[in-house]
């Protein structure tokens, strides 16, 4: 036992333990060969166009640019032009589409709905009506969709180009997306990613290959591990001082014959200094007077004397003024209007 005491073994031991360590990481490290890719699996419509005013070119586009948004952050953007909503509320129109297609993924519900009556009337008494609803997970940030559709519509919405009004704020919507979570968004851009996706109908991301973990991770793994380390050189440095105790500190030993090196356990402790003593009390004083707090005060004393060696003490009157006291004692939608108010959040006409 006392070979492996020495500290040069000691230092041996710990060098071939680490590169034990390095050994078998290498040993379990994941292929990484093959280059790793994310697929989307399923079909899934991004774009309705029951009115016909949306060009090819245009549809494409919505359908191509939520391909790499769902792939990267889960997210997905709807669009759909009507020509009525049947007399229902667009705003209830719209959040009925975003949950019967499972709009957003299911991890973060965070769907958006764009939806365009064109014979619809607003509450302005305009001829079309639009409005925009948001998944739960993006209730906080509703008021940003409203203000981006209202920009980037309103106009071409009122002259009638539709097509342009629709892809201006579908950009829109997608910059927003592409700043909020910190990612790229372009057409036929699907990244390998680590996260999984799933949305309604079955449609998810697949990644395959080995996925660099992020560096957010790594830092947190590091930091668990040097807390783990920490706490188990204390407990052991305190099964070390423990021993040290039993062997060489029991009453009657005297002064122990090997020195005690502490670490966390076993430092001296330094004695607390004497308390001061406390200041002897004034002996009372006679005579004066003394104001309370609404004026108190105290009455005059008369002394009366007589001859001889002997005096009488004349008494006297105190009377005291007192003094007051106070006292403290892929999920659901909510969605915002436009040009007309509602109970929703969001922009509608």
């Amino acid at each position: 036992m006392k070979f492996f005491q020495k500290r040069a073994v000691a230092v041996v031991v710990l060098i071939l333990a680490i590169v034990a360590g390095a050994a078998i990481g290498q040993a379990k490290k994941p292929d990484t060969g093959a280059e790793a890719s994310t697929a989307i699996v399923g079909s899934y419509t991004y774009v309705y166009d029951y009115a016909g005013v949306l060009t090819d070119e245009t549809m494409e586009h919505i359908d191509a640019m939520n391909a790499s948004l769902f792939a990267q952050t889960g997210a997905q953007i709807l669009v759909d032009v009507v020509n009525s909503t049947g007399g229902a509320d667009i705003m209830e129109y719209a959040a009925d589409l975003g949950n019967t297609y499972g709009v957003g993924s299911a991890e973060r519900n965070n769907g958006v709905v764009m939806l365009l009556a064109l014979d619809n009337v607003s509450q302005s008494g305009l001829m079309g009506d639009y409005c925009v609803v948001v998944g739960t997970g993006l209730e906080a940030y509703a008021d940003d969709f409203v203000s981006l559709q209202s920009y980037y519509l309103e106009s071409d919405f009122a002259a009638g180009d539709y097509d342009a009004g629709v892809r201006a704020a579908f950009d829109a919507f997608i910059d927003w997306f592409a700043d909020h979570y910190g990612v790229t968004i372009r057409e036929g851009y699907i990244p390998a990613v680590r996260e999984t996706y799933s949305s309604g109908s079955g449609y998810y991301t697949e990644t395959r290959g080995y996925v660099a973990p992020a560096v957010g991770s790594l830092v947190s793994g590091v930091v668990v591990l040097l807390v783990v380390l920490f706490a188990l050189w204390v407990i052991l440095d305190g099964i070390r001082y423990r021993r040290y105790r039993r062997r060489y500190l029991r009453p009657g030993m005297g002064r122990p014959t090997v020195l005690y090196y502490p670490i966390f356990w076993g430092r001296p402790r330094r004695p607390r200094a004497p308390r001061p003593p406390r200041p002897p009390r004034r002996p009372p004083t006679g005579g004066g007077s003394f104001g309370g707090s609404r004026g108190g005060m105290f009455g005059g004393g008369s002394f009366g004397g007589a001859g001889g060696r002997r005096g009488s003490f004349g008494g006297g009157s105190f009377r005291g003024g007192g003094g007051r006291r106070g006292g403290f004692s892929g999920g659901s939608f909510r969605g915002g209007g436009g040009r007309r108010g509602g109970s929703f959040r969001g922009g509608r006409r």
